[in-house]
């Protein structure tokens, strides 16, 4: 029996589709081992990577990159959904720059970075919560009002 050489050419394509997806070599929204990475989408009131995921109960380390030019921003991952995350921004607010925009009541917040300068980044880590989504925002004024939030979903 001959194979031809077009056959031998998609079995071998096919093979190897079969492997990178039994390796999960797709694309994924973080890294792998806990490890995730999110940053500013340059000088737009947003994050560059809007959704994250986890395991319940992994230890996460989350890099915050401001690739901003110009403006502070924070990270801050909150106990809920938006709901929680307007509450922790106004509180934010309330704080002021003094305090970083961080409210001073810690009860809804499970991970966040500092108050971060243009170009400067911070890791922050901690142990995924139960199963669930979870925002994350930026409580700098306006920033979270305009849209720069994102989701971490904990399967």
């Amino acid at each position: 029996m001959k194979i031809s050489a077009r056959a031998m050419v998609v079995s071998v394509m096919l093979l190897g589709a079969l492997a990178l997806a039994a390796c999960g070599g797709g694309a994924s929204s973080g890294a792998a081992n806990g490890a995730l990475e999110v940053g500013t989408d340059g000088e737009n009131l947003a994050f560059n990577n809007v959704a994250l995921t986890a395991k319940a109960g992994d230890k996460v380390s989350i890099t915050f990159k401001n690739n901003s030019t110009a403006q502070s921003h924070n990270f801050i991952l909150v106990k809920g959904g938006d709901d929680v995350a307007t509450a922790v921004d106004e509180a934010g607010a309330e704080a002021g720059d003094a305090a970083g925009y961080m409210p001073a009541d810690m009860t809804n917040i499970i991970a966040h970075s500092a108050l971060l300068a243009p170009g400067a980044s911070e890791t922050v880590e901690f142990t995924a919560p139960a199963a669930g989504t979870y925002t994350y925002v930026c409580t700098y004024p306006g920033h979270f009002g305009g849209g720069m939030k994102g989701v971490l979903t904990v399967n």
